[in-house]
């Protein structure tokens, strides 16, 4: 499959992008990949900064501006691939940001970063409810996050695969057997009347959907892995379906 290949809203943005925007080999790509890289982690880097007790305000400015440095390049300047999972190396550079800001808060200006993509801070904080009671780490939010995002891009690009073939309403009522962030209502008989068709057809192409979702999921991982092999895909699998439960 080609590494660069849009899956609905999610880039497959590979190390081996990073290392030839890092050395100036295809500028124009690999600036493409950044945007794009922004694109899905900017809500999980965000909310990572929101739960660490920053108002929104500051973790506006701290997500773009940690985002125009790396669109700048800056910081990919000595990224190792063997890191590994692209959403660590971000996280562990992202609390770098945090630290530095910290230190030098009034050099920073607020609004002075440009635009970088078109999501708003207020869209990302109306999905963050900061309760004192929650017990959970704003890593443990960060990598659940990332792991909804990701979902959210294999189910994007299915319902799009899904259009082109004439199947869209099909695949809306039979999203909730596939997406485990979304809660479905009716069951399988009841989608089955709607869509004029018999139980065990639904079952069967609920089937057929579970199989191409988890194809899609698999090349959506291996592109954020330095070195994708089956085992180190099934694990990254397995580590985003933790990140999920817990």
């Amino acid at each position: 499959m080609n590494s660069h290949t849009h899956h609905g809203a999610f880039p497959v943005t590979r190390w081996s992008v990073v290392k030839t925007l890092r050395e100036g080999e295809d500028h124009g790509r690999g600036r493409l990949a950044l945007n794009e890289l922004c694109q899905i982690y900017w809500r999980p880097i965000y909310s990572y900064a929101r739960y660490q007790g920053l108002p929104p305000a500051d973790a506006e400015d701290l997500t773009q501006s940690f985002f125009s440095f790396a669109l700048e390049k800056e910081l990919f300047s000595s990224a190792d691939a063997s890191l590994g999972k692209m959403r660590n190396y971000l996280l562990t550079a992202f609390s770098r940001h945090i630290k530095h800001w910290q230190r030098q808060a009034n050099a920073l200006k607020r609004g002075g970063g440009r635009e970088i993509i078109s999501i708003e801070a207020s869209q990302a904080e109306n999905e963050i409810t900061i309760d004192p009671a929650d017990h959970r780490t704003p890593e443990s939010i960060y990598q659940r996050l990332c792991a909804m995002r990701i979902i959210e891009a294999a189910i994007g690009q299915l319902a799009e695969e899904q259009a082109t073939a004439g199947k869209g309403e099909q695949f809306r009522l039979l999203r909730c057997r596939l997406d485990p962030t979304q809660i479905g209502s009716g069951n399988d008989a009841e989608i089955a009347a709607q869509l004029g068709i018999t139980h065990d057809a639904v079952r069967q192409s609920i089937s057929r959907l579970r199989k191409r979702f988890r194809e899609i999921m698999r090349d959506l991982v291996s592109a954020t892995l330095s070195d994708p092999t089956d085992e180190s895909v099934q694990e990254e699998l397995a580590a985003l379906r933790n990140a999920l439960m817990g």
